[in-house]
């Protein structure tokens, strides 16, 4: 009897260990194809196989899967460019971090990176590297695989200083430590991108590329395709800089191929500009504008697609963990007034409790809202800095000045086109300066012409858009 006894628990012992290890398994399949998809750049696929792991991971309590799954969430929302619901998600594995006591440091640099991107991604370039530092710190601290997660967080450290002001070097100087750590065909092709943007060394730029192109053809299955057309975009980038103007449309118009497929809109849009800045060189004005012209559409239509195809599942999702997460939390609250009831001598403490958490919650919020203010101050002093490059672009009659004129005012633009189509770039540039306030004496002494000149210019213009006579050409533009 005893035997059988053994024999039954052994046996279930074995069964619960057995139907556990297959459970782990069906979740590290799953995990491997969300990866596989987000390599082929099927992002949709990708979030709603993440989100059924995540629903299924939260029924059997397994925290550690489903902040795993919040993270995954959070990463393809970031490339979305979703970063308000992003940070969100990030929240809710943060939470959930903390609250299960989760001792994953590599599940922990992960979150931060995503944090750092997201905040990046917003142009809050402190932050952003407040989080990058935070995780740098984890990896050198906990003895983990150092050189593939710190050569990742380099990267992102670059990127952030590569739009910072005055911090270009330190772009460089990061970059080269993450391909020191873990030279890749796509970090190759970043520091290339880096020389051909900066007009460093042209020389360099080639360097950089051919190794890009040798580690890319040594193993082709490590590379993303979103890495891949990184490299196509170097390629083309230093074509256009050596003026092979042909080659360079070539490669922009591959790297753009997969951008569209990948739903990468801030990609596809810079992709446009490129190639109606390549096309005017080669003087194929016609398809200058036209890519000229999808360049400044093309933020809103993008943002309605997205909109369209990813809103109702992330916002259904996020609403039934938000219900969870309070329902949990009531239940709690229940526990806390039955203990009351039993334990009456405990209800001092609790009331003490509340009361300092209610007040640490209004400080807290006051802080929060301080932060907003003083983040809403530095974007004014962005825009009016700004508003200064614009102008001075303008004065220095920099080739420049139409293209940073549309990314601090891209409405105008588009209006201008969508009154008149076929308006050419040197008449955006004069509606550009007419709208920034220039006089004719000065548009004529900024773009070395005569004042004469400017004035048929204007009166052109006047007829092209339909201007009244009685008019004023200044108060319908800066109106329009």
């Amino acid at each position: 009897m005893r035997c059988t006894f053994l024999t039954f628990f052994y046996f279930s012992l074995f069964f619960v260990s057995a139907q556990h290890n297959v459970e782990l398994n069906n979740y590290v399949l799953k995990e491997e194809k969300v990866a596989s998809l987000i390599k082929e750049g099927l992002f949709e696929q990708a979030l709603l196989l993440n989100i059924e792991i995540v629903e299924d991971a939260r029924k059997e309590n397994n925290h550690k899967i489903v902040i795993s799954g919040y993270a995954q969430i959070a990463n393809i929302l970031c490339i979305f460019g979703e970063h308000l619901e992003s940070l969100r998600y990030l929240e809710l594995a943060e939470n959930s971090f903390d609250k299960n006591k989760i001792n994953d440091f590599r599940l922990k640099v992960r979150i931060l990176a995503i944090y750092g991107r997201n905040f990046a991604a917003l142009k809050i370039n402190n932050k952003s590297l407040e989080y990058y530092n935070r995780g740098v710190e984890i990896v050198k601290t906990q003895n983990l695989d150092r050189k593939k997660l710190l050569s990742m967080l380099y990267v992102n450290k670059a990127d952030v200083f590569l739009n910072t002001p005055y911090r270009l070097d330190s772009s460089l100087v990061y970059l080269h430590k993450a391909i020191r750590l873990d030279s890749t065909s796509f970090k190759n092709a970043v520091v290339a991108n880096y020389y051909l943007k900066q007009n460093l060394n042209i020389d360099s730029a080639k360097i950089y590329l051919n190794r890009s192109k040798a580690l890319f053809y040594e193993n082709k299955k490590a590379v993303t395709e979103y890495q891949k057309s990184i490299i196509l975009q170097a390629e083309a980038n230093f074509y256009k800089a050596t003026g092979a103007y042909s080659k360079a449309i070539y490669f922009y118009e591959k790297a753009l191929a997969i951008y569209t497929k990948m739903n990468k809109y801030i990609e596809i849009k810079l992709s446009y500009k490129l190639l109606s800045e390549t096309h005017e060189e080669l003087h194929n004005e016609e398809l200058a504008h036209e890519y000229l012209l999808k360049y400044a559409k093309f933020t809103d239509s993008i943002n309605a697609k997205y909109t369209k195809n990813v809103d109702s599942v992330i916002n259904n999702f996020l609403e039934e963990q938000e219900t969870n997460y309070k329902a949990s939390e009531k239940k709690l609250s229940l526990a806390l007034i039955l203990a009351v009831i039993i334990f009456f001598v405990i209800i001092i403490s609790i009331i003490y409790y509340f009361r300092v958490k209610k007040q640490r919650i209004i400080f807290e919020k006051e802080q929060e809202i301080e932060l907003k203010h003083l983040e809403s101050e530095k974007l004014k002093e962005k825009l009016n800095e700004a508003f200064n490059d614009v102008v001075q672009l303008a004065k220095n009659n920099d080739p420049a000045f139409l293209t940073r004129f549309q990314e601090v005012y891209p409405e105008v633009c588009e209006k201008l086109l969508l009154r008149n189509s076929k308006l050419v770039n040197t008449e955006l540039i004069l509606c550009a300066m007419i709208w920034l306030n220039f006089s004719s004496k000065d548009i004529a002494l900024y773009t070395n012409v005569q004042p004469k000149t400017v004035q048929t210019k204007k009166y052109r213009l006047r007829k092209k858009l339909n201007i009244p006579e009685d008019e004023n050409v200044y108060t319908w533009l800066r109106n329009i």
